[in-house]
């Protein structure tokens, strides 16, 4: 027996990881093309499958028994071969219900967004039709209102969830709107799930608004279809374990802080700790450009600030990692979009007089220039950083915090 998910273009899938921590080791990945699909769903040896697009409503037309639900919707993501004849299944609904309740977003009488028009956007406006949505809006290329016309909401919408790829890796970061001048909103999701925060999330964040990415709708389906799939009765619990081990494989560590303050020693530990890829953004940046003193004595800051973004946009892209950044990377503040994306910011501290200086051009002027240096510096590592770390020159004892506030953060 075969199991798997269909699509045209599936690249790097998280399905086969779901569906192998739920005992299922037969899970392929289909790549077919749509004049192939006729001969695909005769595979007698298929027993299960899962369906991305652009083929949902092929799956739909392929089942001889629809759920009523998935009937409703229009399009079917789950099929499931019983005497012969293929049943389809829409759980896309339970990962976004799951989704809405893990975030702790009630959409009851709220004034509901949604970005997109597409499968994805159906089968949620379904589920917030059930889930008693008071208003259901949908905002698109195709009709209006349009996505520059969204501002007319400002004051009205309550819930607002993405269903476009816009943001998705790698053309991260990008967003469709800005929510920034939203006032009565409630929550946010955004379907996407790498990078773990888009624009639109990043933008929730700093408003306080719960919001969710698309990993939660993802596992969530996936141990619904999984259920179908195996005849096994798995649940939440199942559905948090996996969410939980993702994160933990998935989010970046990311360390900021004064120049000399240890970031390049704790990155190696933490690496060396969590038996991950560890990386030094100023390694990375002398592979482009050589010596960084010698590049910010030639060049100045300024073209060095603009190297070092490029270097910390191309590593914040990346998951499952730990990097130390420069001690200047705050000063940017686009900077933390490409860290915050798909990591969480630690900055860590000691006292001016204990930084260490040598080879560092922009620490040099002794104990005034680092306490200049600290106190423009400070607010900005404040507000990149969810976490602060004291790093009293203790290595395992700043691992294990660390540690333990990052596992404490995983959901």
């Amino acid at each position: 027996m075969k199991f798997g998910l269909l699509g045209r273009t599936l690249g790097h899938s998280y399905s086969p990881r779901i569906h192998g921590a739920l005992g299922n080791d037969n899970y392929e990945l289909f790549e077919r093309e749509p004049g192939e699909l006729r001969d695909f769903f005769n595979d007698p040896d298929l027993q299960g499958i899962n369906i991305t697009i652009p083929y949902k409503i092929n799956a739909l037309e392929a089942c001889a028994v629809v759920d009523p639900r998935a009937e409703r919707i229009g399009c079917v993501n789950t099929m499931v071969r019983r005497h012969g004849r293929w049943h389809g299944y829409n759980t896309d609904y339970d990962g976004f219900v799951f989704t809405l309740q893990h975030a702790g977003i009630d959409v009851k009488d709220k004034k509901c967004i949604i970005l997109g028009d597409g499968a994805s956007s159906k089968t949620v406006h379904i589920a917030l039709e059930d889930l008693g949505a008071r208003a259901i809006i949908h905002v698109s290329r195709h009709e209006p209102p349009f996505y520059d016309e969204i501002d007319q909401f400002r004051d009205t919408a309550q819930v607002i969830i993405n269903c476009t790829p816009v943001g998705m890796y790698p053309n991260s970061p990008q967003a469709l709107i800005d929510i920034t001048n939203f006032t009565v909103l409630t929550g946010v999701v955004d379907l996407i799930y790498n990078p773990r925060r888009t624009v639109l999330l990043l933008q929730a964040e700093i408003m306080d608004i719960p919001y969710s990415d698309g990993l939660p709708f993802l596992v969530a389906q996936g141990v619904e279809a999984a259920k179908h799939f195996q005849g096994e009765s798995f649940g939440s619990a199942e559905i948090e374990q996996i969410l939980r081990d993702m994160r933990h494989e998935k989010e970046n560590i990311i360390l900021i802080g004064m120049p000399g303050v240890g970031k390049t020693t704790m990155g190696r530990a933490l690496g060396k700790a969590l038996n991950r890829k560890w990386l030094d953004a100023d390694k990375e940046l002398t592979k482009e450009t050589g010596n960084i003193s010698d590049y910010i004595t030639t060049h100045g800051e300024d073209a060095f600030r603009r190297e070092e973004t490029k270097i910390l946009a191309k590593l914040g892209q990346q998951t499952g990692l730990v990097i130390s950044t420069g001690g200047g990377c705050v000063t940017v503040p686009q900077n933390f979009t490409h860290l915050r994306q798909n990591g969480r910011i630690y900055q860590l501290t000691q006292p001016v007089e204990r930084l260490s200086t040598e080879g560092r051009v922009l620490s040099q002027g002794g104990i005034d220039r680092l306490r200049e240096l600290e106190a423009v510096r400070t607010p900005m590592y404040e507000s990149f950083a969810q976490c602060i770390i004291k790093h009293r020159r203790n290595i395992p004892e700043t691992v294990k915090r660390i540690i333990e506030d990052f596992e404490a953060h995983l959901l």
